[in-house]
């Protein structure tokens, strides 16, 4: 075609009829930039097609990983409820509206125990390195958003509790009532690893115990603690959940 612009042209140029000429010359030229149009319009279009293919990719990722994150929130919602019960039952008792019981043993130890959400990131990370987050639907786009910044925000509580566990509580239990660690504690760990010892048990000086008002705050902040990291855990498994909607319906 252009072979054919290039002779059609010489000869009007040679027999001087410089308006034809210009006429399928100008055509020429808008020949050219349509086909240069045309082929852009064809590779954004291949661009558009590849991204379009690695974000339905990496959502079926993130998918992936959200589950496995409701996973880890549920077993840890649980957590934090026998967390909550054991620091209710050991308020009750140091507020003498139950008896002190043998079970304040296992209460202490389950206070002590230290908790962590490991979120899987890789999709979300693959999606933020491409680019690809703010091609997503504005609806899509805000709830992945504020899952990951509420994440932050779990992780921060998490934190603060678990460096309450580690610098106070912990110290405070095992310095003042060292005998909770015996073969009566329920824990399953303490309880299988001491099954075999033939010590006698000691309990737990009720007087003492009672009166111990240091105790008593330091439960009390576990408490307060453990209700805020479950309200944290309930909100991004029903964060996820809104996610896995979005993405569902987008797939739909």
């Amino acid at each position: 075609m252009i072979r054919f612009f290039k002779r059609l042209r010489f000869r009007l140029a040679k027999k001087s009829k410089f308006g034809k000429y210009l006429k399928y010359a100008v055509g020429e030229i808008v020949l050219v930039v349509l086909g240069i149009l045309i082929a852009l319009q064809v590779n954004d279009w291949n661009e558009r097609s590849k991204t379009e293919a690695s974000i339905d990719n990496n959502l079926a990722v993130l998918e992936q990983n959200l589950r496995e994150d409701q996973r880890q929130l549920q077993d840890l919602q649980r957590e934090m409820i026998t967390n909550m019960q054991a620091a209710d039952s050991t308020l009750m008792q140091l507020k003498t509206l139950i008896p002190v019981n043998d079970r304040i043993k296992t209460y202490l130890i389950t206070l002590i125990r230290e908790f962590q959400f490991s979120p899987n990131t890789n999709a979300v990370e693959t999606m933020t390195q491409s680019s690809e987050i703010p091609s997503l639907s504005p609806r899509l786009r805000t709830a992945i958003l504020d899952y990951y910044a509420l994440i932050e925000r779990a992780k921060e509580r998490e934190h603060i509790s678990n460096s309450n566990i580690q610098n106070d509580f912990q110290h405070y239990v095992l310095g003042q009532y060292p005998h909770i660690i015996q073969r009566d504690n329920r824990e399953v760990f303490i309880a299988t690893y001491y099954q075999d010892d033939p010590r006698p048990v000691s309990p737990i000086d009720t007087s003492e115990f009672l009166q111990d008002a240091r105790i008593e705050a330091l439960t009390l902040v576990r408490y307060y603690q453990v209700v805020h990291l479950k309200e944290l855990y309930e909100g991004l498994i029903q964060s996820a959940s809104d996610i896995l909607d979005l993405i569902e319906e987008k797939r739909n």
